[in-house]
């Protein structure tokens, strides 16, 4: 050890005094191993550029605070000057890279044991503080969506209509139904979301129990608004327990013992499938109850922000409103589950407002779980945070012309005329629409979110009209840290149309 004979260590360590001492020459390998990683870890990062965006020095809180207020102007600047090179910035949590977008498909094709996603997202959520660590623990959560959610998004249609249908009548104001009412758009499409997924995800047993959606919206708001503490965080997941967790245990037991499900158990929702496809130690209530609420959790921000920003920009721009009632109603005679699949020009519009607002700047996040050096030499150590500039790729006029123009045709112009053209939906991916990710690790939940979006889309527009204040335009979008979002405060008027024409 460290060079030095046997019989040495037998005569040092029979002295007592130096016994603290030994240990800890014994740790100096561990330390000098520790303290050269860390060293390779520094050199690596010195070797990518900093967006500092006007700043002379690299204070951590004071780039914290200026990415905090201003992070498309940081990450914008950096993605500017760097062109096609990896740069980085100074978050609270540690060193942010950024990486070019020649990369997306490099870097979306990663396997985890190289980039980690989920450990991205679990960072970024506070995991161990929120309770939602749970996705580092198991896949269940990602499971049901790729195996029963997504393929039975047929059979869910007409059971999602019907409880959008429920939720309009009980949720908007009546006096609209006789001329303008003033409403806060948010907490009530907030509202009309959680009702209509929660027929998808935990049925009709639950989809109007107000203790449910209670759990859905309250647990929505903290994240919308402040990550919840530790303990706000378990006690939203010990409600679910409390409600979900005795359907849960009957619908085990019954299973276990060869029972006849009845018809409470074969309807078809998340919580039912749950059950079926959960395997080993994931077969029990408190474990189920868990993964429903982070179902509700993802389903309901991810839905909600985006609702919210259609409707703002169909109100900022009329000009639009009748091509899309005009395509809807085309379609009405001979309505059902694959008429959504043909509304080109609303998932054109949707895209584009996606497009001007973004969930988040930031896109295919990862942590690096071991050394990396991509194709074009750039080199990415053990524990990096990287992702691409998600919002600056979709405003760069170089690959969209005009950006900052709301064209919401964008890219039902650039389909062409093939009616079975479905590459530019709003559920699809490209390299530079990165807005649910990309490749093979794309968001599993955007066709669920997508139908979704638009069956409400259609409802709304379809029997409502919709108008800002007297002397207000179109609330102003607000930017935390990398989190984009439609202004949840301001008030809209809207006024039940004359002839509602909704096809179901």
């Amino acid at each position: 050890m460290l060079g030095f004979p046997q019989d040495f260590w037998q005569f040092w360590n029979n002295n007592p005094k130096n016994s603290t001492i030994s240990e800890a020459i014994r740790l100096l390998p561990v330390v000098l191993i520790a303290g050269q990683l860390l060293i390779s870890l520094r050199r690596a990062l010195r070797q990518i550029s900093f967006s500092s965006y006007g700043l002379s020095f690299h204070s951590r809180y004071v780039a914290n605070i200026n990415f905090m207020t201003n992070a498309v102007g940081v990450i914008g600047y950096g993605y500017h000057k760097c062109t096609e090179k990896a740069f980085q910035f100074l978050r609270s949590d540690g060193n942010i890279i950024i990486l070019p977008p020649s990369t997306v498909q490099e870097l979306s094709s990663l396997p985890p044991e190289i980039a980690d996603g989920t450990k991205a997202l679990e960072h970024d959520l506070m995991g161990r503080y929120t309770g939602l660590d749970f996705i580092l623990q198991s896949r269940l959560h990602h499971r049901i969506v790729q195996r029963r959610l997504t393929p039975n998004l047929g059979k869910l249609t007409p059971h999602l209509e019907d409880e959008l249908g429920r939720a309009v009548t009980d949720l908007f104001p009546k006096e609209a139904n006789h001329g303008w009412a003033t409403v806060q758009l948010y907490p009530l499409l907030l509202a009309l979301t959680a009702r209509t997924s929660a027929r998808a995800f935990v049925g009709t047993s639950f989809c109007r129990d107000q203790r449910w959606l209670d759990i859905a919206v309250n647990f929505v708001e903290d994240f919308s608004c402040c990550i919840p503490s530790y303990w706000r965080g378990k006690n939203y997941f010990r409600q679910a327990r409390q409600v979900l967790g005795p359907y849960i245990q009957e619908r085990l037991d019954a299973m276990a013992e060869g029972k006849e499900l009845d018809e409470r158990f074969l309807e078809p929702c998340a919580l039912n499938w749950l059950v079926d496809i959960a395997e080993g130690s994931e077969r029990n209530f408190p474990r189920l109850a868990h993964t429903e609420t982070v179902l509700s959790l993802a389903g309901i921000h991810t839905m909600l922000l985006r609702q919210l920003s259609v409707i703002y920009d169909l109100t900022a721009h009329p000009e639009y409103m009748e091509d899309l009632r005009a395509e809807i109603a085309g379609l009405a005679s001979d309505w059902n589950k694959t008429a959504y699949t043909r509304l080109r020009k609303t998932d054109s519009f949707m895209r584009e407002s996606q497009r001007m607002a973004p969930p988040t700047v930031l896109g295919l996040k990862r942590i690096m779980q071991r050394p990396y050096t991509l194709e074009n030499g750039t080199h990415l150590p053990k524990g990096a945070y990287v992702c691409v500039a998600a919002y600056a790729i979709e405003n760069d006029p170089k690959i969209f012309p005009e950006p900052d123009k709301f064209d919401g045709f964008r890219s039902f112009k650039e389909e062409g005329p093939d009616p079975d053209s479905n590459i530019h939906a709003f559920a699809a991916t490209e390299p530079t629409v990165l807005g649910f990710g990309y490749g093979k690790t794309a968001c599993p939940g955007r066709f669920f979110a997508s139908l979704v979006i638009k069956m409400s889309i259609v409802k709304l527009i379809s029997e409502y009209e919709f108008e800002f204040l007297p002397g207000e335009g179109r609330p102003k979008n607000w930017v935390v840290h990398e989190f984009l979002f439609a202004s949840p405060w301001d008030k809209i008027r809207v006024r039940r149309r004359e002839k509602a024409t909704c096809p179901f």
